[in-house]
């Protein structure tokens, strides 16, 4: 982890979006991401995190893919139109095949199940 907190460190844009329903994942995850060094921002709807990638579209964002008012994907496309070079990886508790090539054709570089340890997170943002 050492390693990882120095690239983080040398990142020159250390913003992190955290999309995820459930709230004291994203709480947990968005500490743990913070404590690596990114700068996070945590929503708990897609409207929430289409308003907040308006505002300041993020270098990463962590996405949950199904939620109460839409999919993470929609999210994705938002930050790709809005900054092609962002990192995003997609979160969920239901793992199947095709929602893992639905999210790296919409622009995600990864894909985990829940939960997510925050090191694998950190890992995969970082894989390319």
């Amino acid at each position: 982890m050492a390693d990882l907190s120095a690239d983080i460190a040398a990142l020159p844009d250390k913003t992190l979006l955290v999309l995820d329903d459930d709230a004291p994942l994203r709480t947990r995850l968005g500490r743990a991401l913070e404590q690596r060094g990114f700068e996070t921002t945590l929503v708990g709807s897609v409207s929430e995190a289409l308003a907040a990638v308006r505002q300041a579209p993020p270098a990463f964002a962590v996405l949950d893919m199904r939620l109460e008012d839409g999919t993470g994907l929609k999210v994705v496309e938002a930050i790709r139109e809005a900054r092609p070079d962002s990192k995003v990886v997609m979160l969920t508790g239901y793992g199947n095949i095709a929602t893992a090539v639905a999210a790296v054709k919409s622009g995600a570089i990864d894909y985990l199940s829940k939960p997510a340890d925050a090191d694998d997170v950190a890992r995969a943002l970082f894989a390319l």
